[in-house]
C-alpha cells in the first residue's frame, strides 16, 4: 500500500520559478494562484476543453476557478488557487500541465473548426 501524505508537498520558490519558465503560459500571483488565458477557435472548443478540464480538476481533488465570461469567442480564463494550505504544492502544477496537454489535444483534433 502507497502511503498518502497528510499535507500536500509545497513546491520550494526555485522549483516554481522553473516549472513556470516551462509552463510559460501560466502567470504567477505571489505562491498561491497561477493564471492562464487561453484562446479556442469556436465555443464549442473552449467548451470542449471547459468540459475536460473540470473532470480532470474534480478527479484530483484540487481547486480551479474557471472565467467562462467570454466563451462566445472562444475565451476562457483559469486560476488555480490554494486557498486552503496558502502556497501552490505540486499536485497544482501537474494539473497546470495535464491542463495545457488537453489544451493542446483539443486543439489540435478537434473536429470543430
Amino acid at each position: 500500500m502507497i502511503a498518502v501524505p497528510s499535507h500536500p508537498t509545497i513546491v520550494d520558490p526555485w522549483e516554481l520559478h522553473f516549472i513556470l519558465m516551462v509552463l510559460k503560459d501560466w502567470e504567477l500571483s505571489g505562491d498561491h494562484h497561477i493564471h492562464k488565458s487561453l484562446r479556442f477557435r469556436s465555443c464549442q472548443q473552449a467548451l470542449q476543453w471547459h468540459a475536460v478540464a473540470q473532470s480532470l480538476v474534480d478527479l484530483r481533488g484540487r481547486y480551479c476557478l474557471f472565467y467562462l465570461g467570454n466563451i462566445g469567442s472562444g475565451r476562457i480564463e483559469i486560476d488555480i488557487l490554494r486557498p486552503n494550505h496558502g502556497h501552490l504544492a505540486r499536485a497544482d502544477l501537474d494539473i497546470a500541465i495535464n491542463l495545457n496537454k488537453a489544451e493542446k489535444e483539443i486543439k489540435k483534433y478537434s473536429s470543430i473548426p
